[in-house]
């Protein structure tokens, strides 16, 4: 009954780009940037749901992703081979980071990974010959809404998916045990390290094919788009409101708040970094479960959702 229901939904939402109404253009719109609040928030919390890693340069993978296209691409690489490699640009860049940074645990991980963020603003200024720094970078132009729409869409079902699958694996089990305990998992033969090192880049592979296909969308990019303090805590507030480390969090997180800065509108033009900080202090004091696990939600997900279990 839940995989049925998880089939009409995906159902209407493929109908709604070719649907015909006068509005499907616009629904189609804000349903792309809620998708890709979703794969944000999702691949976020493979490592700050699994393993208890606040990641606050999770956005930094989203970054190399959507750079490395709109580098590769402007010099002549096609687009497919461009998307291909900005992914692993991504992927290998979480390799890299992974050994010095998580030799850090809590606050001090997290106060350098949103170091991270600030770090690769400022180098993408500074790289003006390839990034074209402060001016921005611009790709082919295209009207590109109705393949975004169904790629974001499948992002969406393979990262939760994904999510779910590492869930009851091996490799689930061992971020797991990470999270409750390194000293006490590593005594048991698990290997800490590489296990934090593979975790981080499976997260990171999403957020850079999905900065990839930002770019290819949105045709112009610069760093303020792409490593802006606002996008950094974005996937982390939507995240931790929903509920961190359930699998249908880090989705009603990003619809929560994908639909107020939609309603509000310009009023909140200039206040979303103050939203998103607000949303994480108040979480953190007064629901530090989240959304989904307030009695009355938590019971409806377990006995209606299809996306219900915890991780």
């Amino acid at each position: 009954m839940r995989a049925l229901a998880l089939l009409v939904l995906l159902g209407v939402l493929a109908l709604v780009p070719v649907s015909g109404v006068e509005w499907a253009g616009y629904l189609s719109r804000v349903l792309v940037l809620l998708f890709i609040y979703i794969v944000l928030a999702q691949s976020y919390d493979l490592v700050g749901g699994h393993m208890g890693y606040v990641n606050l340069g999770h956005v930094t993978f989203f970054g190399v992703g959507g750079y490395a296209l709109g580098i590769l691409w402007n010099a002549g690489v096609p687009f497919l081979g461009a998307l291909a490699l900005a992914t692993a640009s991504s992927v290998a860049f979480a390799g890299v980071i992974s050994y010095p940074f998580f030799r850090l645990r809590g606050a001090y991980f997290s106060l350098a990974t949103f170091g991270l963020v600030q770090l690769m603003q400022y180098s993408v200024l500074n790289f003006k010959e390839l990034t074209q720094g402060s001016y921005g970078l611009k790709v082919p132009a295209g009207e590109r809404l109705l393949p975004m729409y169904y790629l974001t869409l499948g992002l969406v079902v393979a990262v939760v998916w994904s999510s779910r699958a590492i869930a009851r694996s091996r490799l689930g089990l061992a971020m797991r045990s990470i999270r409750e305990d390194e000293e006490v998992a590593a005594d048991f033969g698990v290997p800490v390290l590489r296990t934090k090192a593979i975790a981080l880049m499976i997260s990171a592979s999403f957020p850079g094919l999905l900065g990839g296909l930002f770019t290819w969308y949105i045709l112009y990019i610069n760093p303020e788009m792409l490593f802006g303090i606002e996008i950094a805590l974005t996937p982390v507030a939507m995240a931790m409101l929903g509920g961190s480390g359930v699998l249908a969090g880090p989705i009603i997180g990003a619809i929560i708040l994908r639909v107020a800065e939609e309603t509000l509108g310009t009023m909140l033009l200039y206040l979303h970094t103050a939203m998103y900080g607000l949303v994480i202090l108040a979480v953190g004091l007064f629901m530090p479960g989240g959304v989904v696990r307030l009695g009355p939600v938590a019971r409806w997900l377990e006995r209606r959702s299809p996306l219900a279990g915890a991780r």
